[in-house]
């Protein structure tokens, strides 16, 4: 019998699936605004090797093409094989790219093997979000950078979160800024950058977190 895990992951990636292919029109103003508040940030070398847990359609992917970034490689990972491929689209036959469908919980990457981990929009979707905290700082190198980018649990967002949740197949299990900083914390990542904004009826964070050099 599959477990909770499980289901919520094939429950979220069916409703992805069923999105995709009218995704970055029904959001276009909700993402032009959280890809503009992560790049404020963002910060990527020509030797870096990236990786997006959860992709989507590929809009970050295509905006650092687009924008000629220099970087190693770019790993797309997403649980909605119907949002990965509008993503493959996107990015073309550019070698730089790869794509896999993992859940961020249980990645089968090498350890310690990225620069840079992003997280946007997505870390609500996480049935075990701790798990997800841990295995990013698995894969991340020594030194290396965590965004992670997502709705913002307080205020009269908690309102609008719960008719989310009601309306919605998808997991939702939101959390707020000050909760998202003590698990990044308690699981040894040191917190560079923290910052949160309003977006029409969204509250939202962004944080920016290191492993460090002599990851525990």
């Amino acid at each position: 019998m599959a477990n909770r895990t499980e289901l919520s992951k094939d429950e979220t990636a069916e409703s992805y699936d069923a999105l995709a292919s009218k995704y970055d029109v029904r959001w276009k103003g909700y993402l032009e605004n959280t890809h503009q508040k992560l790049l404020g940030q963002l910060r990527i070398h020509p030797s870096d090797r990236v990786l997006d847990i959860s992709a989507g359609t590929g809009y970050l992917a295509r905006y650092l093409q687009q924008n000629d970034r220099e970087f190693g490689e770019f790993v797309l990972n997403d649980v909605s094989s119907e949002m990965l491929a509008k993503a493959r689209e996107k990015v073309g036959s550019d070698d730089r790219y790869r794509f896999t469908g993992y859940s961020a919980e249980q990645m089968s990457f090498e350890s310690n093997s990225f620069d840079r981990v992003i997280s946007m929009n997505a870390f609500h979707n996480y049935p075990n979000q701790e798990g997800a905290i841990r295995e990013v700082y698995r894969v991340l190198k020594p030194g290396g950078m965590f965004y992670l980018l997502d709705w913002n649990k307080e205020g009269l967002f908690r309102a609008v979160n719960y008719w989310i949740d009601k309306l919605t197949r998808e997991t939702i299990q939101t959390v707020s800024v000050n909760d998202a900083e003590k698990l990044l914390s308690s699981v040894h990542f040191n917190i560079k950058h923290k910052q949160t904004w309003h977006y029409m009826y969204w509250n939202l964070y962004l944080i920016t977190a290191n492993k460090p050099e002599q990851g525990k």
